[in-house]
């Protein structure tokens, strides 16, 4: 029989997989809708279809954050973490910033380890907060060269150049959505304690909701709050945001598709030189990923303790 804080574990899952799958639409759908490429309900689809792929595939290698950091894990310390992970992400919802979730959850499995007197495993720690640091400098650092480069080497045939751009960002966007489902719904769904099963159906059916639901605000916020994405800005971005989440997957790092995409497209608009840049919301979706682990760490801690 199952204990009521394991159901509740698994509820919380099903929520934290409804919330991501809104909220991290943007980075997923957001280029494609933005561009103007795709109606709204077509990217979402698109992106469902990724995520439950995702999440069944490869999502299981994720679980090894929770098994290192917590190789001893419980009950009381899987509900910990996924209703800390659970609170912060309903303050990015509630500010309406596309928040990561990916670096919430992992701030919330330190702050359970640290609060068990068990956190360990330097060398992988390190790995994900090196990864944490340099992907987003890389991220716009690419998208700034590939814009520059673009303008440089462009077909003097313009519509042939946009048509593979706009053939290109369906599979790029389908693809987004894949990462995302490896990495943060994978994560997810290898928190409850001995439920993986059960829970990967939760995440993958709250991923789902989530899309339709909860998903109009981060678009807003990352496409048109940020410029109007041309093609080239939307293909760039998406590439690079989906190739350095994947590159995470196979080390298993949780990674923010967020930030990934968010940078790419940071950095192709510095490429052209835009000047109508939202410089304010671009601080806060900044703020916004250092803010997730830290809140997700200490909420974490505080509740393992309360419990």
């Amino acid at each position: 029989m199952t204990a009521p804080i394991d159901t509740a574990s698994l509820v919380l899952a099903g929520l934290l997989g409804m919330v991501v799958g809104g909220n991290n639409l943007s980075a997923c759908s957001g280029t494609i809708i933005g561009s103007g490429m795709v109606r709204r309900r077509t990217g979402i689809l698109l992106a469902i279809a990724g995520y439950v792929t995702g999440l069944v595939i490869e999502g299981p290698k994720l679980f090894r954050v929770t098994e290192v950091f917590l190789p001893a894990n419980t009950s009381t310390g899987a509900f910990s973490i996924l209703l800390a992970s659970l609170l912060v992400f309903l303050g990015g919802e509630f500010f309406g910033v596309p928040l990561s979730l990916s670096k919430a959850l992992t701030g919330a499995i330190l702050g359970v380890s640290a609060a068990l007197g068990i956190l360990g495993q330097t060398r992988y720690l390190a790995l994900i907060l090196g990864f944490w640091f340099l992907v987003p400098l890389v991220a716009t650092g690419l998208g700034v060269l590939l814009i520059i480069l673009d303008d440089r080497m462009s077909p003097r045939n313009l519509w042939f150049k946009l048509t593979l751009l706009k053939t290109g960002l369906l599979p790029l966007a389908f693809l987004s959505a894949y990462v995302l489902g490896v990495n943060t719904l994978g994560l997810i769904a290898g928190v409850p304690y001995n439920q993986s099963f059960d829970a990967t159906i939760a995440v993958g059916l709250g991923a789902t909701v989530g899309a339709f639901l909860l998903g109009r605000g981060a678009l807003r916020r990352l496409t048109e709050g940020i410029f109007s994405l041309r093609y080239p800005n939307a293909f760039f971005a998406q590439l690079i945001g989906s190739a350095t989440v994947e590159l995470a997957n196979q080390l298993a790092v949780p990674l923010s598709i967020t930030e990934t995409v968010s940078s790419g497209i940071i950095g192709s608009g510095l490429g052209r030189r835009m000047r109508v840049l939202n410089v304010r919301n671009i601080f806060l979706i900044i703020s916004s990923w250092i803010i997730s682990p830290i809140a997700g760490f200490l909420l974490a801690y505080i509740i393992t303790k309360l419990l």
